[in-house]
């Protein structure tokens, strides 16, 4: 629903918390003078911008998450664990500190209880989520500056890595490839294949401090990784008798044309797959494609705005999750562009796909996925 008429089901008690909080002068008594009033408030570019402006990092980083879902009705849990994200306090704390969040959201006329005999559920206007997506974004750009024209020169992998999966399965079906004693291809089999596949990479020794990011990120480099353990979860391949193979499921894949479908659920499993050791996942996959929407962005910049809402994952740094595990692969994914400028400074902007596809498509409900 969206504003009008979320306010007009909502109680006499949080209207007046919200007209306080945007100091709106009306009759207290009367709700429709306070539902006026505050529609004539809350959809006002000027307030938005200026609530936007006050806030704080972690509540700046709460509201991306809350208006990036989008889910139009949430449980409290979903708000709780928003709020545990965005939160840097330690785990006995946070329940409590999420709950001021979510109560200075209500305040802020962000969410409000849903209408419905089920406890503990909460919605978001629709009309409201853009204008604070667009104000936050206004912010961004007035102190990191767009450059323009862009790089000489750029990559853009487009479906590639579905041409891949395709090139690895077609390349199984020849003959079954045998596994080292750690359960990855040997090396020269790797070379061999990786000679047909779009995007070359390099053979990686087995490395046991590479892990939280699929089955096989200890033995394989980071695209062909996760294109395997596509294939493997899709039961495209198998190992058995210490080797890979196609499996009959994989022969008919290889049997179908091309679709769509096959290059969202890359992504879908993507995401899945990479959740877990970064929670921060569906808003960045988000976030990251409307900055860069409007012309190419640093690394740099990208790197100033979003570093400090992110977490180490064991080995891995902040710096090296989101150049590496998210910037990187959304490259690969084909949903940004990269290249650099003279000053050989790393420049991404948004495709297509991530202004068409992704802008539908809600990360943020997906479940995890844990491979044995």
């Amino acid at each position: 629903m969206n504003l009008a008429e979320i306010l007009v089901y909502t109680d006499i008690r949080q209207l007046h918390q919200i007209a306080n909080h945007y100091g709106c002068e009306c009759n207290p008594h009367s709700k429709n003078e306070l539902i006026t009033s505050l529609l004539s408030s809350l959809r006002h570019r000027l307030t938005i911008s200026q609530e936007v402006e006050q806030l704080s990092s972690a509540e700046t980083h709460f509201l991306l998450q809350l208006f990036l879902d989008k889910r139009t009705v949430m449980s409290l849990e979903d708000l709780l664990a928003k709020a545990g994200v965005a939160l840097e306090c330690e785990k006995e704390k946070k329940q409590e500190e999420g709950r001021k969040f979510v109560a200075a959201a209500m305040k802020r006329g962000w969410i409000f209880p849903a209408k419905s005999k089920t406890v503990g559920q909460y919605q978001i206007p629709l009309d409201i989520r853009e204008p604070y997506l667009q104000a936050w974004l206004t912010k961004w750009r007035e102190s990191n500056a767009l450059l323009h024209p862009g790089p000489q020169a750029y990559r853009d992998e487009g479906t590639a890595l579905c041409d891949d999966i395709m090139q690895f399965l077609q390349f199984l079906q020849q003959e079954p490839v045998p596994l080292t004693a750690e359960g990855g291809m040997y090396k020269r089999h790797q070379q061999q294949l990786f000679q047909f596949l779009y995007v070359k990479e390099e053979p990686l020794l087995p490395q046991k401090w590479r892990f939280g990011y699929g089955l096989h990120f200890d033995l394989y480099p980071d695209r062909f990784s996760l294109l395997y353990d596509f294939c493997y979860y899709h039961r495209w391949i198998v190992e058995v008798d210490g080797k890979v193979a196609v499996t009959e499921a994989g022969r008919e894949r290889l049997e179908q044309p091309y679709s769509d479908q096959l290059y969202h659920d890359v992504i879908r499993f993507w995401m899945r797959l990479y959740k877990r050791a970064v929670p921060n996942l569906p808003m960045l996959v988000q976030l990251i494609p409307l900055i860069a929407s409007a012309g190419w962005v640093s690394q740099q910049s990208l790197m100033d705005t979003l570093l400090h809402w992110m977490k180490e994952f064991y080995y891995d740094s902040p710096t090296d999750i989101l150049v590496n595990r998210v910037c990187k692969m959304m490259v690969h994914l084909g949903l940004l562009r990269v290249g650099q400028d003279e000053q050989e400074q790393w420049l991404y902007t948004a495709t297509y796909a991530s202004q068409t596809w992704l802008r539908k498509y809600n990360g943020f409900t997906e479940t995890t996925i844990l491979l044995k």
